[in-house]
C-alpha cells in the first residue's frame, strides 16, 4: 500500500512540475475515490487510519494546486464536498469508524482569502469535540472543530457580514446519531470561525452557537432546508369563540422533527430520543439570525384536485 501511495505522490509531483497547464484533476479524483474506498473497507482500525492518512495527504496536495477550486468533483460519492452558493469556499468532510463503533471526523476547508489577494487557502479541520465540555456554546476554528459530515450550506446575511449555516450528520457512536446546525464565518484576515450565537428563542440555558440533535441509532431524524408554512397570530380574536385568529405564512426554513423519549422518565437520554413526525419545529431567517419556531406545519401544501369534466357515457347493449 505504501509503495502505491508513494508512486501516486511521485507521479503527482512529476505532473505538477512538468504539466501544470494540463493538470488532470479527474485522474486525482479517481485516485482519491479509490483510497477512500480502501479506508472504508479496511479490516482493522489501524488500516483505516493508515489509508485515511494517505488519502488526506493526497487530497491536501491536490487542493493546493492552482485551479483546483474550479474542479467539480462530480464523481465523488464516498466523501462530502459542499460549495458555498456565493463561491466563497468548498468544504470537504468525511469520517472513519473506530473499533468501538464511534467515529472520528476529518475535513478540509478551501476558502478564498481576500486578505491574501484572493488566493484560495486550504485549512485542515481538526476534530476536537472530546475536549469541548459544552459544545452547544463553544466557538472554535479549524483547529478546534465540532465535527460533522456536511450536506447543505445556507448563507445568512447581515449588513456587515455573511454567515454560512451548515447542516451535517454524525454517526456518533454505537447507540446514537447526531444532526448538527453549524455556523461558519470568516474573520477580516480570512481565517474561519465555527460557531456563533445566532439562534433566537431556542434555549433559555445559554446562547447556543450551534444546534446538536442527539437521537437513537434505530431511528431516522430529518433535518432539511425547504419552503414550509407556519401560523402567525393576527392579534385579533374570533368574536364568537374569543379564540385567537391565526394566518398561515410560507417561508424557506430549517425544519426538523421534535425529539421525544421512547418512555416517560427517559427525557434527555440520547439513546432513547426518537423523532415524532407529526411534531415539526424550525428556524426562519430574521434580521441576520435564526428565529426558532416551536410549531411548523411541516408538510407540503395539498395538491389541487384536477377539475372534473362531465363526460357523456355511451353504454353498449349486451
Amino acid at each position: 500500500m505504501k509503495k502505491i501511495i508513494c508512486l501516486l505522490i511521485a507521479t503527482y509531483s512529476l505532473i505538477t512540475i512538468c504539466a501544470q497547464k494540463n493538470y488532470n484533476f479527474r485522474y486525482w479524483e479517481d485516485s482519491l475515490i479509490q483510497l477512500r474506498n480502501r479506508a472504508i473497507g479496511a479490516g482493522s482500525e489501524l488500516e483505516r487510519y493508515q489509508t485515511n492518512e494517505d488519502f488526506m495527504i493526497l487530497l491536501e496536495q491536490v487542493l493546493n494546486e492552482p485551479g483546483s477550486f474550479k474542479h467539480t468533483w462530480d464523481s465523488v460519492k464516498n466523501f462530502s464536498i459542499q460549495t458555498a452558493p456565493d463561491g466563497k469556499f468548498k468544504i470537504f468532510t468525511w469520517a472513519i469508524e473506530l473499533k468501538d463503533h464511534s467515529v472520528e471526523n476529518f475535513g478540509f476547508l478551501q476558502a478564498k482569502n481576500d486578505a491574501r489577494g484572493g488566493k484560495y487557502v486550504v485549512y485542515p479541520l481538526r476534530d476536537t469535540r472530546k475536549n469541548m465540555d459544552y459544545p452547544q456554546t463553544y466557538i472554535g476554528n479549524q483547529n478546534n472543530w465540532y465535527r460533522a459530515v456536511y450536506y447543505k450550506i445556507i448563507p445568512l446575511k447581515t449588513d456587515t457580514k455573511t454567515y454560512y449555516t451548515l447542516l451535517g450528520f454524525n454517526a456518533n457512536n454505537l447507540f446514537t446519531n447526531q444532526k448538527v446546525i453549524e455556523i461558519l464565518y470568516f474573520k477580516s484576515n480570512g481565517s474561519p470561525i465555527f460557531g456563533a450565537p445566532l439562534f433566537k428563542k431556542y434555549s433559555t440555558s445559554g446562547k447556543a452557537t450551534r444546534i446538536i440533535f442527539d437521537y437513537s441509532k434505530n431511528s431516522s431524524f430529518s433535518l432539511k432546508y425547504e419552503k414550509q408554512s407556519y401560523d402567525v397570530s393576527t392579534g385579533k380574536r374570533d368574536p364568537k369563540t374569543r379564540r385567537m385568529i391565526y394566518e398561515s405564512k410560507e417561508a424557506d426554513m430549517i425544519i426538523f422533527e421534535q425529539l421525544i423519549p421512547l418512555e416517560e422518565g427517559l427525557e434527555g437520554v440520547a439513546a432513547y430520543q426518537v423523532p415524532e413526525s407529526s411534531l415539526n419545529q424550525g428556524f426562519i431567517q430574521d434580521n441576520g439570525k435564526w428565529l426558532f419556531l416551536s410549531s411548523v406545519k411541516g408538510r407540503n401544501p395539498d395538491k389541487r384536485m384536477p377539475k372534473y369534466v362531465l363526460k357523456n357515457r355511451n353504454f353498449k347493449d349486451k
